[in-house]
């Protein structure tokens, strides 16, 4: 059977990156385009059970929704999965109406948003079935039924509409736990070439080596989707995908798109030892947390080929840190450790790798005055770029428990960057000006600006990313 993986376009007001917060998506500068890898394991799991898979990246290919479709119908599959994200959600489901009506075959949506918020999801006939949590065997056993012209019942993770309107909600699905039992995701399905991240030169492509994070931020959308376990794919079978990736797809940069990439120290070293020893030329970098760093593994990684690291820095302010944040900056004594972080960023300065400092702003008992002390702390760290990022609840995690109660939040605005509503300090639109000002802060300093001069293609880059932050869909 053909199967068609779609990843929707954008809406027009921003570039949307649906594997962004743990699947639930996020704006990003328009300049990012990263390859949907988690469409692409799928296909790798579909292509192993002899279906025939095409993975229609509709921003890669620069189509509207009408171009998305129209791809999609010409392709006659006999089941097509989409993607979704919470900000482009109405979208991601008014292209799943049209496909499914043009069609008549069973349509899925996949995705964090729609993991736990499935019984919303079947108004105005969108689609068949969703898909909940890990896709690849859920994906792979809807397959096999629709192939073999079965009904859906039964098949655990998903949710779907019986005749008489009833959503029912299977069981959930146990996550993989040998991910080294997965194929290497499909790039030859990807437009390779097509991937960008912004002050790179040439095409990036994603990895993902461990699922899972420990820390147990309230608002993380990882911990939500891939679960408080650790779980990794083998030194082997990483540098199996990373020698892939480079010798027959001929790709240099990678981004490797785990929640906490150094959770396992012993296991990055033999990463690291590994991309020297197959002579592997890559430029790489990750995301992590100060309190799994250390300036001997940075040393390490430098050597590797890494060239920056994105840390969660989250707050400067300590109640925060320890309500919200997984004590990621704290001490045995819970005090904020300045001095160990301090020591992270100077060590990647020494080996010449680039820092980003992750921060949220809007924490439901956050003042302003927690606010600067969250600028204090990045001022004080020096990275070479920030991020704030507004707090976002979304659905499913802690915060979101903290907050809903009986109200509804509008998806459209979780961007990543539009705050959701205000506290009992700041409103939406103080919380939104309070990241303006962190940026203007941080990047306006004497020094900082003129070293940003220096490079100015990047800084234009960062420029247009803060010019479209705050866009609101029409």
């Amino acid at each position: 059977m053909k199967i068609v993986l779609v990843n929707p376009p954008s809406p027009p007001e921003y570039r949307v990156s649906r594997g962004l917060m743990g699947g639930f998506g996020m704006a990003v500068n328009p300049g990012l385009l990263y390859p949907p890898i988690e469409l692409a394991h799928v296909a790798s799991v579909l292509e192993a059970a002899g279906h025939e898979v095409v993975i229609l990246d509709a921003d890669a290919r620069g189509l509207d929704a009408d171009g998305a479709k129209k791809a999609i119908v010409e392709e006659r599959p006999g089941l097509v999965c989409v993607d979704s994200s919470s900000t482009s959600l109405d979208r991601d489901l008014a292209l799943c109406r049209v496909v499914r009506a043009e069609l008549g075959v069973p349509v899925a949506i996949l995705g964090s948003q729609v993991t736990y918020t499935p019984g919303d999801i079947f108004q105005h006939d969108n689609v068949d079935v969703v898909v909940r949590g890990e896709p690849e065997y859920t994906v792979r056993e809807l397959a096999q039924r629709v192939a073999a012209k079965r009904d859906l019942a039964g098949v655990a993770g998903t949710s779907w509409r019986s005749a008489g309107g009833e959503v029912v909600h299977e069981p959930e699905r146990e996550k993989i736990a040998n991910l080294d039992e997965l194929p290497l995701p499909a790039r030859h399905l990807l437009d390779n070439e097509a991937y960008r991240f912004p002050g790179i030169e040439g095409p990036i492509t994603t990895v993902k080596s461990s699922r899972g994070c420990p820390l147990n931020c309230s608002f993380c959308g990882y911990t939500l989707a891939q679960g408080l376990r650790f779980r990794f794919r083998s030194p082997e079978h990483v540098i199996a995908e990373l020698v892939d990736l480079h010798r027959v797809h001929k790709l240099s940069h990678v981004v490797f798109r785990d929640p906490i990439f150094t959770t396992r120290k012993d296991r990055i070293v033999a990463i690291c030892e590994g991309i020297e020893r197959e002579k592997l030329d890559l430029v790489w970098q990750c995301e992590t947390a100060v309190k799994t760093l250390d300036p001997e593994l940075i040393r390490v990684m430098a050597r590797a080929g890494c060239r920056h690291l994105s840390v969660g820095v989250e707050s400067g302010n300590v109640e925060i840190q320890k309500k919200h944040c997984g004590s990621k900056l704290l001490d045995g004594q819970k005090r904020l450790d300045v001095a160990r972080s301090l020591a992270v960023f100077d060590a990647c300065r020494e080996h010449g790798i680039e820092t980003r400092a992750f921060c949220m702003v809007g924490f439901p008992e956050e003042t302003p005055a927690m606010v600067e002390e969250t600028f204090d702390l990045v001022e004080t760290l020096d990275p070479d770029q920030v991020q704030f990022c507004a707090v976002t609840a979304y659905p499913g995690t802690p915060l979101y428990g903290m907050l809903h109660g009986e109200r509804d939040f509008d998806y459209a605005t979780m961007t990543g960057f539009q705050a959701l509503e205000g506290n009992e300090h700041m409103t939406k639109e103080a919380i939104e000006a309070k990241i303006r000002a962190g940026y203007r802060r941080f990047y306006g300093r004497p020094k900082r600006l003129a070293r940003e001069l220096k490079h100015p293609v990047r800084l234009a880059g960062k420029v247009a990313r803060y010019l479209t932050l705050f866009k609101k869909r029409a």
